[in-house]
């Protein structure tokens, strides 16, 4: 007891110390960590999840760039690297620690204005050697992968507005980058630092509270339940079991979800300009007098009824190729990244055959019905020839969803055509109970006058097949010409069965809906 006693007054000396602090506290453990017995010890197992290394190999191969921000030390964030393959024997580091000959002289002395005056000179030094280095590798070896490597304590003079550009450089050329004993509030800076300075997209994953700050200053926030609690979970977008579903999440999943955005937008861009300007032909017509080409309720119902339910389809069923071939062709998110289908040269496509069909829609429409006339003998009006370009329209935009889908299912065709029976169950209803009531406008019986009419049939027919030809002709020509990554991956794949088709259930077997879906999503392909 007595040594007990006068080894702590030297130990609470050494805690309370100003200068050399470490130092004192590991020489006076020395004096009491001597001439023990070994009872027994214990240890907490912290190591990586299972198919981790896959997941991050995979979605590197995808594309994307993998930072690590972790709280460890630098030779096991190193370790952690090399077990992620993020490093290999063959990739060349560039190393910034405060682990110095010079940085350690300049503690010794034990002034905290030198030594950071020190470290600061050292980073600033060191970056740009490193950064001037990089470049050149770039330049003369592209295929060989470069690591920055940095600790927390360099990363903090490393932010300082002087240095962040060469900093954020040397990351931005760098295949990986490794910042190890790292605050939560330096994670969230390197994070912000990448999202704004580079303007690049980017997602933070982590599993305990230290990772909240650095979840929330990304894009896109994704947080790990497990043994860490759940904080993560809360403050995230997006929440997983484990790391390697992040290969599903964004490769399968992520991808779909881009493609349907990117289809669903220029589709409203295209089918809502063919309207437009299918009613501006007509103003030259009428001398920009302001007279309305379509009825109020056709303007109305356009977008709420009658091109509606096959766009939602779009946007929830739409896949260009499978989940497995999606996960075993990585290099297929890249199209993501480079923004293939969301540049202005495939809005410009879309607004150039939206121009084209409207020039269809209402000339030939128009000039089919100079002559023509009703069952009556009275020749067709303007509600006429707006009722036949409004109804060539709705069947056209419909069809041409159609010519631009991935994969079809029966829900398509169902959304397909119920909108196109719900245009003339509605014009149906419409022409028979409209009135003119002392206004100009007058719809009745013209869709009666219309079908009455050889003309109508005729038009039906061939006004959409000369619009849609040329669409045709467009995607027929890309796909053989130049072809997207996904559609060479399709033509390599076309007599593949589909992957739920492989699923059999065990003969004569006596499952439970529940346990039969348990089984079959078991037996898919991952």
């Amino acid at each position: 007891m007595d040594q007990y006693k006068s080894w702590n007054e030297k130990f609470v000396q050494a805690k309370s110390s100003l200068r050399d602090r470490d130092k004192k506290l590991d020489e006076v453990a020395e004096l009491i960590e001597k001439d023990l017995i070994l009872i027994g010890c214990t240890a907490i197992e912290d190591k990586l999840q299972e198919g981790v290394p896959a997941c991050i190999e995979t979605l590197s191969a995808a594309g994307i760039k993998i930072w690590v921000l972790t709280g460890d030390k630098m030779e096991t964030a190193i370790n952690i690297a090399y077990a992620c393959s993020l490093v290999n024997n063959d990739t060349k580091q560039f190393i910034i620690s405060s682990e110095t000959d010079t940085i350690r002289e300049a503690e010794d002395r034990g002034d905290p204005v030198e030594i950071a005056r020190v470290i600061k000179e050292s980073v600033k030094q060191s970056l740009r050697s490193y950064l001037e280095e990089a470049r050149r590798s770039l330049s003369n070896t592209p295929e060989r992968k470069l690591a920055f490597i940095i600790d927390g304590r360099c990363l903090m003079y490393a932010l300082d507005p002087a240095l962040r550009v060469n900093l954020l450089g040397l990351s931005l050329i760098c295949h990986s980058v490794v910042c190890c004993r790292v605050s939560p509030l330096q994670k969230a800076q390197v994070t912000s630092l990448v999202r704004k300075g580079a303007r690049k997209i980017t997602l933070s994953i982590g599993d305990g509270a230290n990772d909240v700050s650095m979840i929330q200053a990304a894009h896109v926030g994704i947080g790990i339940s497990g043994q860490e609690g759940m904080q993560a979970v809360m403050a995230s977008d997006f929440a997983i079991a484990q790391f390697r579903y992040l290969t599903d999440l964004l490769l399968v999943h992520g991808r779909w979800s881009y493609l349907r955005l990117c289809k669903v937008i220029t589709y409203f861009f295209y089918k809502n300009l063919t309207f437009t300007l299918t009613q501006f032909w007509f103003t030259f017509q009428t001398g920009f007098s302001g007279q309305r080409f379509y009825d109020d309720w056709f303007q109305s119902l356009y977008n709420v009824i009658f091109t509606a339910l096959p766009v939602i389809m779009v946007g929830l069923f739409d896949k260009d190729v499978s989940a497995s071939l999606s996960k075993k062709y990585p290099q297929l998110y890249q199209e993501g990244i480079r923004n293939t289908f969301f540049k202005w040269k495939v809005i410009a496509v879309w607004g150039f055959f939206a121009f084209y069909q409207s020039i269809v829609f209402y000339y030939f429409t128009a000039a089919a019905s100079q002559h023509g006339h009703g069952s009556s003998g009275k020749i067709l009006g303007q509600w006429d020839v707006s009722t036949m370009a409004f109804t060539c329209v709705v069947v056209t935009v419909n069809l041409r969803l159609l010519m631009s889908c991935n994969s079809i299912t029966r829900w398509h065709y169902f959304s397909v055509a119920g909108s196109i029976a719900a245009w003339f169950l509605f014009i149906f209803i419409y022409s028979a109970i409209m009135t003119s009531f002392d206004r100009q406008e007058n719809v009745y019986f013209v869709i009666y006058v219309l079908m009455s009419t050889f003309f109508f049939y005729l038009t039906l027919i061939l006004v959409p097949v000369i619009a849609l030809f040329g669409d045709f002709l467009y995607l027929s020509l890309q796909r053989w010409l130049f072809p997207y990554d996904y559609q060479v991956v399709q033509e390599m794949h076309k007599d593949d069965p589909h992957e739920y088709s492989m699923i059999r259930l065990p003969e004569r077997s006596h499952l439970s809906p529940e346990e039969a879906r348990s089984y079959a999503i078991s037996m898919l392909p991952r």
